[in-house]
């Protein structure tokens, strides 16, 4: 499972909120399984996705699809970050 780290700014922390969990098919084309997310300071939220096909995650994360529903929720143009997290430590 690849984990895939997005964080983003947003006009309303309240909008996004709403907003992120109204898109379950974009979730389930990106073949995501779990997804674990939150708020910042400010507006500022973050979400860390586990997908069992990054190349589908990417593709859909760069769709006109997935561009629309980040823009119906309220997420700062010019904003999103993407991380892979492709190495991990165990302390």
């Amino acid at each position: 499972m690849t984990k895939v780290i997005v964080r983003a700014e947003v006009k309303s922390v309240d909008q996004w909120k709403e907003g992120f969990v109204s898109h379950a098919e974009l979730f389930r084309d990106q073949k995501i399984t779990v997804i674990h997310y939150g708020v910042g300071e400010g507006n500022s939220v973050v979400a860390c996705f586990e997908t069992s096909d990054l190349d589908a995650f990417m593709d859909v994360m760069n769709s006109p699809s997935s561009i629309d529903a980040m823009s119906n929720d309220g997420i700062v143009e010019g904003s999103v970050e993407i991380f892979v997290a492709d190495m991990s430590f165990e302390p």
